[in-house]
């Protein structure tokens, strides 16, 4: 399908230098409509399959007067019919939504913090509804995760839920189909496609976290944050998560139009461990990791493979207690060995603050075991 969309961008390109009374008089060639015709089918059908799994996430909070004014006893002027949804829970008020999707079959859903949080008091809200398709559900907030903005809702439902796989981040490359779906307040879904644009400039995590984006050129409203963007096979290769552009704090920002995914590898393995622990706090052990690269292996490592490399390491904090250094190898977490980035951010979150796990380490190609307290991340270790 990658030479389909080419072949739609090159057309585009051809027609540009034709005059604009030539293009309106010349119909289009019957190869050049057929090759659209597939490419509208295929986003058609690619609709069809994810849509059902796309959800709609709105928090209530407490309001009495906002309550009372709604009432048909009280209300004076303005409208006279409150959409029911939004009177569901007496006393509450429902609050501007987000999306999410499902990622299971039994009502596991992925969606962002920020959507179930009230801004105010940054305090999980009492009431969480969660519209699939025509149904609402209550749901239950099972984890949060303060750093990545993220969160796991659970709804309960007697027949199975349509639900979506996550697909391998690391193989969707710049130039590659990104589509980003939502579900905001209403009937209607969204459907943006767009592209890769950049994919994370290395495999790190923890100290800048910014880096750990994938980049696309897809913008999607507020929201429709917490959706999934797919691709072609309709495997969710991120969680639209932010949107850039430059301001006078911060002029290096990217450009209005831009658009941020994190990536399907880092969300499933941090998925897969809060299904676990249920944690709401971000762990920490105050170091920041790389991919290790063949270069740093024979320079730092032991000669054997897996591990990661220790690039950063926070001051003060579990891991400079114990006196970790930069360069030093991380090769395993309460003896299951580390391989990459994301066997430590899910054993990481496995763990979680409060635990006591032993490190394997080797530094100066030497092995090293030290023990370490998971904390909570603490505000002053903010990421870039």
């Amino acid at each position: 399908m990658r030479l389909a969309g080419m072949t739609v961008l090159i057309m585009a390109g051809l027609l540009a230098g034709i005059p604009a009374d030539a293009r309106a008089a010349a119909p289009p060639s019957q190869d050049a409509l057929a090759t659209l015709l597939k490419s509208e089918r295929v986003f058609e059908d690619l609709a069809a399959r994810v849509r059902p799994a796309v959800v709609n996430v709105r928090r209530f909070t407490r309001d009495a007067a906002w309550w009372a004014a709604c009432s048909t006893e009280s209300r004076v002027s303005g409208w006279r019919v409150i959409p029911q949804n939004d009177m569901l829970h007496p006393g509450h008020r429902p609050s501007r939504g987000g999306s999410g999707f499902l990622v299971s079959a039994d009502g596991y859903i992925v969606t962002l913090r920020r959507v179930v949080v009230d801004p105010k008091t940054d305090e999980e809200a009492p009431i969480v509804d969660v519209e699939v398709g025509l149904e609402v559900f209550a749901a239950d907030v099972v984890a949060l995760e303060p750093t990545l903005d993220l969160a796991i809702l659970k709804i309960k439902s007697e027949a199975p839920l349509p639900f979506l796989r996550f697909g391998d981040s690391t193989k969707s490359k710049p130039g590659h189909w990104a589509i980003a779906f939502g579900d905001p307040d209403g009937s209607e879904q969204t459907l943006v496609p767009g592209f890769v644009a950049v994919q994370p400039a290395r495999e790190c995590y923890q100290d800048d976290l910014s880096a750990t984006y994938m980049q696309t050129s897809v913008t999607v409203s507020d929201a429709a944050l917490g959706g999934p963007v797919v691709n072609l096979h309709g495997e969710v290769i991120g969680v639209s998560a932010r949107r850039g552009g430059p301001t006078i704090a911060d002029p290096l920002a990217p450009l209005p139009g831009s658009g941020y995914a994190l990536p399907s590898n880092i969300a499933n393995a941090i998925l897969q461990s809060l299904l676990i622990r249920e944690s709401k706090e971000s762990p920490w052990l105050g170091i920041s990791v790389l991919a290790l690269t063949e270069a740093m292996r024979v320079k730092h490592g032991d000669g054997k493979p897996g591990g990661i490399l220790i690039d950063n390491v926070f001051d003060p904090s579990p891991a400079s207690k114990l006196g970790i250094r930069v360069n030093d190898i991380l090769k395993s977490m309460e003896g299951e060995r580390i391989n990459n980035v994301h066997d430590f951010q899910r054993l990481l979150y496995h763990h979680g603050p409060g635990s006591r796990v032993r490190l394997g380490l080797v530094r100066d190609k030497k092995p090293l075991e030290l023990t370490a307290t998971i904390e909570r991340r603490p505000t002053e270790a903010t990421t870039r």
